[in-house]
């Protein structure tokens, strides 16, 4: 097996990467090492999913193309649900009265389900905890929101 295929991006774990760069900083192949584990390297063998939203950024979650729910990243974190005592109110069957909450981290914007009777989904997919992306769909009760950037 060659070197090159010991390090390919979905092959890299941390012992690896630590094991390398430790070698190469007892020898003399410091660049050589840095250069072959790059960044894009490291950031690929790390499991991650969102978009960079800045500061400013406002998120629209459209249900069938007419925009329901606007939340500005300063105004993060936020409860949606259709009770009095969210600070996002949708009037939507199945939802519960606090059905998920989005917060942030860091740039990123993460979707909780806040225990809720029918769950939440991303992408088809129910979820605890999910950061989104654009264009990602967004199912609670039954109403099936497109996550866009304005």
């Amino acid at each position: 097996m060659t070197r090159q295929d010991e390090t390919a991006p979905e092959h890299i774990s941390d012992k690896l990467m630590i094991r390398d760069l430790q070698a190469a900083t007892d020898s003399s192949e410091v660049f050589f090492s840095a250069r072959e584990l790059s960044l894009e390297n490291m950031r690929l063998s790390v499991p991650s999913r969102g978009d960079f939203f800045d500061r400013k950024s406002i998120l629209s979650f459209e249900l069938d193309g007419v925009d329901v729910l606007r939340v500005s990243m300063c105004d993060l974190p936020v409860t949606v649900g259709r009770g009095e005592r969210v600070d996002c109110r949708l009037d939507v069957e199945g939802i519960s009265r606090v059905h998920c909450r989005l917060e942030r981290v860091g740039g990123l914007v993460r979707l909780c389900d806040a225990g809720s009777k029918n769950g939440t989904r991303v992408n088809g997919k129910e979820i605890e905890m999910q950061d989104l992306c654009e264009g990602d769909t967004v199912q609670i009760g039954t109403a099936c929101l497109r996550v866009r950037r304005m």
